[in-house]
């Protein structure tokens, strides 16, 4: 313990006499401030759009119930109470919201919640591909990304590993104080060890501080759980340990410092950069990813073609889809513009629809499952979806999302058709006790983010035992 104590004390006392290293140190820090001033932006304006929506939505439901009181006596009071109960009008004034509301960490890791929907308006006539139930984007936004903490983290963090550890021997060496810190000691490597877990915990200090102060400045209406705090932490470590291992494993080869610096640029070139752009370019080559605009041709296609469908036929196949409703059909339901067929366009329409979406996400989940598969192979894109993941900013966690805004829209469908089909109208009460959609949370996702995180582990597990290796075969040289 005298030795390490030591060091340490020795350590501290060099860094804080370097200018070079303390600005480049506060740098990171500045640069970690803004990441989550960003995050903490964006997580406000999407708060801020769910509750105006949400105040909206009580607003007109508020509306929807003054009409059973309107007052008859006059033309427009008399119009209200027609009106009042209506399925058609409450769905146009009033559909509910399936929201996503952000988690308590999206402030860290923005993920793909600025390209994805975080509400759906709800109706038996949702269609997912227009507005209002997705935001404009800008383009140029979507190329660039977002500057959050996981992206400090991800790429610039172990630019601050190798800047604090690339000359950890090679310094002693061109110093030489090697020969001289052996005698004394009788051991260089454990002397390195010690220097290389000041330089640890020094990073992982400064990461551990600017979590908690993503955590810290949350807004108080996003959820966080102690579990999400753990699972943070946990690929947060594994990342940064990772990437000294790294470090470790070029430190003890024992060259200058100069070519560690190549070598470790060379590293993070590679993991950072060229290694996720060569993985991405042989998933889109074996399995390339489908084009949103063929889709939303397509249904626009699939929306003519239902449309113009024979009115009788397309009842016909609404009864054998659904034998629940067979008792209502009568001669007559051919008219037009009846709410039958109305009921019948939009439920086959829907199935069609569905159609398209399900065989542009299976050649979509092949080029994910692709990547998913070789994740192993890319370490910085793994940390990535880790990251997101335990933000509840990543992709799974939005077709979880998106699978139970389904069941709700089809719980919804199935009462507002239950009125359309047989003319009725709501009561007030009813009106009052419509369904809400109610978010659950994924059973799994911890188990899945524990899962996947092993693969950092073993790749750092396998530099290790690489590194002693070579400090074996140097010993026995020597």
């Amino acid at each position: 313990m005298s030795l390490i104590k030591l060091i340490f004390s020795f350590e501290w006392r060099q860094f804080v006499r370097q200018p070079a290293q303390l600005l480049i140190l506060i740098f990171f820090l500045l640069m970690g401030f803004y990441s989550l001033s960003i995050g903490h932006r964006f997580v406000g304006r999407q708060l801020e759009g769910l509750d105006t929506l949400q105040k909206n939505q009580q607003l007109n439901l508020r509306e929807l119930t003054d009409r059973f009181n309107a007052d008859t006596s006059t033309a427009k009071g008399k119009m209200l109470a027609e009106q009042a109960g209506l399925p058609q009008v409450i769905e146009y004034r009033a559909s509910p919201l399936a929201t996503n509301p952000p988690h308590g960490l999206a402030v860290m890791a923005i993920g793909q919640r600025d390209i994805l929907p975080y509400f759906d308006i709800i109706n038996s006539k949702r269609d997912v591909l227009t507005p209002p139930n997705t935001e404009i984007a800008n383009p140029e936004k979507l190329a660039s990304g977002n500057f959050d903490f996981s992206f400090v983290l991800i790429y610039l963090f172990p630019l601050l590993i190798i800047i604090l550890c690339y000359d950890l021997f090679a310094k002693e060496k061109e110093q030489q104080t090697d020969r001289l810190l052996n005698v004394q000691s009788g051991d260089l490597n454990q002397i390195l060890r010690y220097k290389l877990l000041f330089r640890l915990l020094l990073v992982s200090g400064l990461s551990w501080i600017l979590s908690a102060i993503g955590v810290l400045i949350r807004p108080a209406a996003t959820a966080l759980s102690v579990i999400d705090v753990v699972l943070w932490f946990f690929v947060l470590n594994a990342y940064l340990l990772f990437w000294f291992s790294i470090c470790w494993l070029v430190v003890v080869f024992r060259k200058s410092s100069r070519i560690n610096a190549l070598i470790l640029l060379g590293i993070w070139l590679l993991l950072t950069l060229v290694l996720p752009a060569l993985m991405n370019k042989l998933a889109a080559l074996k399995y390339p990813m489908p084009l949103r605009t063929e889709l939303v041709a397509h249904q626009r296609e699939t929306m003519l073609d239902t449309w113009e469908m024979p009115i009788k036929e397309l009842l016909i196949e609404f009864y054998r889809n659904h034998p629940e409703y067979r008792s209502l059909r009568r001669t007559d339901d051919t008219a037009q513009y009846g709410n039958k067929r109305f009921v019948a366009y939009y439920d086959l329409l829907g199935r069609r629809m569905n159609e398209n979406v399900k065989a542009y996400q299976a050649a979509a989940q092949k080029h994910n499952a692709w990547l998913s598969k070789t994740a192993w192979l890319n370490p910085v894109a793994q940390m990535q979806s880790l990251l997101n993941a335990s933000a509840g900013t990543g992709l799974n966690d939005y077709l979880f999302y998106q699978s139970q805004a389904g069941l709700f829209q089809n719980q919804w469908s199935k009462l507002m058709n239950s009125y359309l089909l047989v003319n009725k109208k709501l009561s007030r009460t009813e009106v009052l006790n419509l369904p809400a959609f109610k978010p659950e949370k994924e059973e799994h996702r911890a188990a899945r983010i524990f899962g996947n995180a092993l693969s950092i582990w073993l790749a750092l597990i396998l530099i290790l035992w690489i590194s002693s290796k070579r400090k074996l075969i140097k010993t026995k040289n020597s």
